[in-house]
């Protein structure tokens, strides 16, 4: 029993975080801020250069991974309302 409130609390805390994110980026400031952030991160470019150096890569795909992040759950969010 205590497994099952456990995975309740947890799916809750995704729920509301999901939410959150949702609230924060519909406004008129949060989506100036991810059309920087899309922009900043790479979201539609490649990641790989022209040296193909392996450090610039996983860089770039760690900043366009934050920027999935968002996007992920503002979708979720948006699908789920």
């Amino acid at each position: 029993m205590e497994v099952d409130q456990q995975n309740a609390e947890n799916e809750k805390e995704r729920q509301e975080l999901k939410q959150a994110y949702g609230r924060l980026f519909k406004t008129d400031d949060g989506k100036t801020v991810l059309k920087d952030l899309e922009s900043f991160c790479g979201f539609l470019k490649t990641s790989t250069n022209v040296d193909f150096n392996p450090y610039y890569v996983m860089f770039a795909e760690g900043k366009r991974r934050v920027f999935l992040r968002i996007h992920s759950m503002i979708n979720k969010e948006n699908k789920n309302a």
